[in-house]
């Protein structure tokens, strides 16, 4: 019987979950947390499954030297971590004999850091990597054990691509888990350099003289629900979920943020420094008459 130390939350936390109690090989501990993005954006809470499958469940506010006593008390053979948001100290890295391992949607060394996934549509980059990794002092800096790359949706935001990266890096440690256990998987050392990403900012105003590629991939990772990109026209704000590059025959870019073509079903176009975006997906705010958007989408008004 091996004992595993699973340090997780969010959607990951139910699939690496599952697969793990699915064995009879494995004597199965949860580290994990509830918290307010769960509610938020819909994520299944690893704790709930605990409880309700009898698992053994710790749910610690720090990783202190009373939480790492436990840990060395319950002497896992394996520890690992998926989407847990703290770094370890030596002292846990050090308790598993088979050590502890991380799932990361980057292509370590490349899109290191907590939240590498919308930076990967800003960065128009055409593929996201997920890596497992054996875990170090460093914030996603230990030697890689195996690494994938897969496509990303043209249109696919940034919400879309983060459950998607929970469920690719689920697969990964799944499809690997049982040579990690035999060892069979040989680490070797991260290459030199490499990029670290952080959080983006929660809220973003369009600026119409950005090129509009970038105006687009912010609207992309922006989307519900998350709070869309957004830009003022006349007394109303307008939200923005969805647009996509558009190259009209009939009329020609006019300047930053003019509307220069709507459509009977109110899809408009808007004119950037470098071209055109058709809005395909948006809201007016506040809505106060029944005809208030056909008055403010109008071809001439400026965002």
């Amino acid at each position: 019987m091996t004992k595993v130390l699973l340090f997780t939350s969010q959607d990951i936390g139910n699939d690496v979950f599952a697969y793990l109690h699915s064995r009879d090989d494995i004597d199965l501990v949860v580290v994990t947390q509830r918290t307010r993005r769960d509610e938020i954006y819909g994520y299944r809470a690893t704790l709930d499954l605990c409880v309700e499958k009898g698992v053994a469940v710790h749910t610690p506010k720090a990783l202190d030297e009373a939480f790492l006593a436990k840990v060395e008390a319950l002497a896992p053979d394996l520890v690992i971590c998926a989407y847990y948001p703290r770094i370890f100290p030596r002292r846990l890295i050090d308790i598993p004999p088979l050590g502890c391992v991380n799932v990361h949607p980057g292509l370590l060394p490349d899109y290191r850091g907590t939240f590498p996934t919308p930076w990967c549509i800003l960065n128009n980059e055409t593929a996201i990597g997920v890596t497992l990794h054996v875990m170090d002092e460093g914030i996603d800096t230990g030697d890689v054990l195996v690494q994938r790359s897969y496509p990303i949706g043209p249109d696919e935001t940034g919400h879309e691509l983060y459950r998607r990266s929970m469920k690719l890096c689920a697969d990964l440690l799944i499809e690997n888990f049982d040579a990690l256990l035999r060892k069979e998987i040989q680490p070797r050392p991260q290459a030199p350099g490499g990029s670290y990403y952080n959080r983006i900012a929660p809220q973003y105003r369009i600026d119409w003289h950005q090129p509009r590629s970038e105006i687009r991939n912010q609207i992309r990772v922006h989307a519900k629900p998350y709070f869309p990109a957004f830009s003022f026209l006349m007394n109303k704000c307008v939200t923005i979920n969805k647009a996509s590059f558009i190259e009209p025959p009939d009329y020609r870019a006019q300047g930053a943020g003019i509307i220069c073509k709507v459509f009977d079903d109110m899809k408009f176009v808007v004119s950037c420094v470098d071209g055109c975006l058709l809005i395909e997906d948006y809201d007016l705010f506040p809505i106060l008459r029944p005809d208030d958007i056909a008055l403010h989408i109008r071809v001439g008004n400026r965002l």
